[in-house]
């Protein structure tokens, strides 16, 4: 009797002090620091060769908070946001799902200094499962991308879903130059990993004979699997000027098939080319 007596005091006294650092370390989720600490313990967990640093950062791990900087980079690609605001529940992990409220960020600035790999070794993933669903609708204000490619953009926002199965892109909108584009897509997470993409847009333009402003609308769809034996790609693309009763393509209609690599090498006799 007196060693089981032992044994409940032993596993009464486990719980007690389980629980105690539960509500310790909830209580410290709280806190308006626990997010910036959050952030400094992440960059022991990152792969070797990447770095994670931010400044100025405020809020709390339970709710979210304000980031004034946030820097990722891994060799010669980096990727840098200022200005961030950040708003989630962690009651939605309980279930399995990162849920934010929102994501905003003044600028977003990739910086991509890598030598172009050669078309041979740029073989596509078979596999892009997360361990969580995801759920993040966000915008950004700026978008500047140097490097490798050069782009400039404003009035980036979407609507980004990971169910399990797939990744989906809702309500995708984005400013480049004179032109405003309207995007949503998916993507299979796993062979044959089916991705659908589509692009509607408006683009103001000028004739060069007459200098007057034109309205050309823009339409391009992307389908197609990306991995296993019958992998190819369907792009489909037109531009048509408004108002339609001008009667002006300013461009033909034009589809294009592709294959990814991957697919090309696993096809029969494709070694013998």
């Amino acid at each position: 009797m007196k060693a089981l007596r032992i044994t409940l005091y032993l596993m009464a006294a486990t719980l007690v002090l389980a629980a105690a650092l539960a509500a310790a370390l909830w209580s410290w989720t709280g806190t308006g620091t626990s997010l910036a600490t959050a952030l400094g313990q992440l960059q022991r967990w990152l792969p070797a060769g990447q770095t994670l640093e931010a400044k100025e950062v405020t809020g709390s791990v339970r709710s979210g908070g304000s980031i004034g900087w946030l820097r990722w980079q891994q060799g010669d690609l980096s990727i840098e946001l200022r200005d961030i605001t950040v708003a989630w529940s962690l009651r939605p992990l309980l279930g399995g799902e990162l849920r934010l409220g929102q994501v905003n960020a003044k600028t977003l600035h990739v910086d991509d200094r890598r030598a172009p790999s050669e078309p041979d070794a740029r073989v596509p993933p078979t596999d892009l499962s997360l361990p969580l669903k995801v759920d993040v609708p966000f915008s950004v204000d700026t978008v500047e991308w140097t490097g490798s490619m050069s782009l400039n953009a404003t009035e980036l926002s979407g609507h980004y879903v990971f169910d399990s199965d797939i990744h989906r892109l809702d309500e995708g909108q984005i400013r480049i130059s004179s032109g405003k584009y309207q995007v949503k897509g998916s993507l299979q997470a796993r062979t044959p990993m089916a991705l659908t993409v589509q692009v509607d847009g408006a683009v103001q333009a000028t004739l060069p004979s007459t200098q007057k402003p034109l309205l050309v609308q823009a339409h391009a769809t992307l389908t197609g699997p990306l991995a296993g034996r019958d992998a190819a790609l369907e792009l489909q693309a037109a531009l048509v000027p408004e108002p339609h009763s001008q009667h002006l393509i300013l461009h033909p209609s034009t589809s294009r098939r592709c294959r990814p690599k991957s697919a090309r090498a696993s096809s029969p006799g494709s070694r013998s080319r």
